[in-house]
Parts: structure tokens; sequence; C-alpha cells
């Protein structure tokens, strides 16, 4: 993921936890709120209820993977928030979560014009 499309200030986490759209599954909830961007900002929150660094940091490792995988629309600055369940969960299986999380916030890019 590149660096722009990181999403680095707690101030803009807070207020996308505050003002933004939510939607959640099984392993993820997300947040999302419009930017003044051309291109989406993504932030990931895992808690040390998840397990130990090396679990947090696999969790945000496939989950940053996932989302570059994804094609997104620009626009919207979105924070992924892990749940228990993401610890214990296979990567195509988060990467289902994040693709249905992003579907059902319709920020996933179905355009197939748009590249």
């Amino acid at each position: 993921m590149q660096r722009r499309q990181r999403l680095t200030q707690s101030r803009r986490f807070g207020q996308i936890h505050r003002e933004g759209i939510s939607a959640a599954n099984r392993f993820l909830v997300i947040r999302a709120l419009p930017n003044d961007l051309e291109w989406s900002r993504f932030g990931f929150v895992v808690s040390k209820r998840i397990g130990n660094a090396v679990t947090r940091n696999l969790v945000k490792r496939r989950l940053r993977e996932s989302v570059r995988q994804i094609r997104v629309k620009g626009g919207w600055d979105a924070v992924f928030i892990a749940r228990r369940g993401a610890a214990s969960a296979e990567y195509r299986q988060l990467q289902r979560a994040a693709d249905n999380l992003l579907r059902r916030t319709n920020l996933a890019d179905t355009d197939p014009s748009t590249t």
C-alpha cells in the first residue's frame, strides 16, 4: 500500500469514528467518511484483545494486502477495526470480509471501465 493511501492522523481516526458510516461482519468493522482527495486512505486498528504483537501485526499485514488487491473508489477515508475472530481467520477469509464491507459501504469500484 502506498504511503499516500495510509491514514495516520489520530484526529482523523476520531472524526471517522464519530461521523462516519459503518458496517460490520464476523471478522471486521469498517467506518468510512468522505475526504477531499482524489484517492482513498485506509487505517487499521487491531487491539490488544486480538493477541500479542506478532498476531496483531499479522492481521494488519493481511488486511493491508487485502485492501490493496481490491479496486476502491477515490475520495474516502476508511478505518478497518479487527474483531476477535480475525486472529484465527485465514487470509482468504479476511480478504472476503474486507471485500464484503467495501461493497456494502459502496466503496468498492465495480465499474469495469475504470482502471
